[in-house]
């Protein structure tokens, strides 16, 4: 077994790493530290120095229910295509499925369980990275608006790390300008997102079905 603090290491690293090698690094990538979750802000901790007072308690990471989680491992194992790591990238297990006009309105959902091969040459799975784009067809310039929401999760199904933004891609799939939000912890749409992705993976049926 890895330990829970080299695991964590091991697991940003590999998320990193795993952005890089996909072909939309350049978006994911910018968006995949938008959120953090619980983490001071610096206005934050400039009061707290000033003034010592009591901290509000940091915002819930959203977290799925075990059942729901174990769905999505079931999906994940049952129909996902393994990718061994290579150098610094990390193996993967994922399945990328796109519903919609494949050059008009769309949407693509990823899903990856990162892991590594342990010294009994089984995958020991890390955390797992979930993103969903939603493409919306201008027709004033031609170029798609993606809607886009990503969320990096330990392996027992809570987030620890996220973000959303908007990116504006040419038809041939240039991007034109990739814009994060700052979201708050606080934010409902946080863990609605991250429910209805959850829900999506769990419920998905069998490839062919």
């Amino acid at each position: 077994m890895i330990p829970s603090t080299l695991r964590r290491t091991l697991l940003a690293l590999a998320v990193i790493a795993f952005l890089i090698s996909r072909a939309s690094a350049q978006t994911d990538a910018a968006f995949a530290t938008a959120l953090q979750l619980g983490a001071p802000t610096a206005v934050q901790f400039a009061q707290a120095k000033a003034k010592p007072q009591k901290p509000a308690p940091a915002p819930k990471a959203p977290v799925a229910d075990d059942a729901v989680w174990q769905k999505v491992l079931e999906t994940v194992k049952r129909d996902g295509v393994y990718k061994p790591g290579n150098g610094p990238l990390p193996g993967a297990f994922t399945i990328d499925d796109s519903s919609g006009d494949p050059k008009g309105a769309r949407v693509e959902r990823s899903v990856a369980v990162l892991g590594m091969i342990n010294d009994d040459e089984q995958f020991e799975a890390m955390g797992a990275i979930f993103v969903v784009k939603s493409y919306t067809l201008d027709p004033k310039d031609g170029n798609f608006r993606v809607d886009q929401w990503m969320f990096m999760t330990d392996i027992y199904g809570e987030v620890g790390d996220g973000g959303h933004g908007l990116v504006i891609q040419t038809p041939d799939g240039k991007t034109v300008s990739a814009v994060p939000e700052k979201l708050s912890p606080s934010d409902p749409r946080i863990q609605a997102q991250y429910d209805a992705m959850i829900k999506y993976w769990a419920e998905r049926a069998p490839k062919g079905a």
